[in-house]
């Protein structure tokens, strides 16, 4: 028995994420959780403030302004990051600030690569539906 490729090239295109089939409703509601899952999952990640917009709202954003991280709720694994970057600089007594500069910044830089994440994805999904 053989294998062979049909010659029809719509049978033969690669697409990068599966095709649900279109007899089956049950497919295309597959297709769609495939998408708004992480989008939700991304939505509550973006509600939750993150230990630099908790600082600021706390103006806590120079030396003599630092507050206990206990203080404002924030725990040590979120902040290692951004206190080995600088962002959040610890003082000797404990008590932490943000750098407003460095964290505008780090998130000026975060948004160029989501941008170019996003700009390489969509090129190769339309070089991969062109074909």
């Amino acid at each position: 028995m053989s294998l062979a490729l049909k010659a029809d090239s719509r049978d033969t295109a690669w697409v990068p994420f599966p095709v649900p089939d279109s007899g089956n409703s049950a497919g295309g509601f597959a297709a769609l959780g495939a998408v708004v899952g992480p989008l939700m999952m991304l939505f509550i990640a973006l509600q939750k403030p993150g230990p630099v917009r908790t600082l600021m709202r706390a103006e806590a954003d120079c030396p003599e302004r630092a507050r206990k991280a206990s203080t404002l709720g924030l725990t040590e694994p979120p902040l290692a990051p951004l206190l080995r970057a600088g962002v959040v600089v610890r003082e000797t007594d404990g008590r932490i600030w943000v750098d407003r500069g460095k964290a505008r910044r780090r998130q000026w830089r975060i948004a160029l690569w989501f941008g170019v994440a996003i700009v390489a994805i969509s090129g190769m999904v339309a070089f991969a539906l062109a074909r």
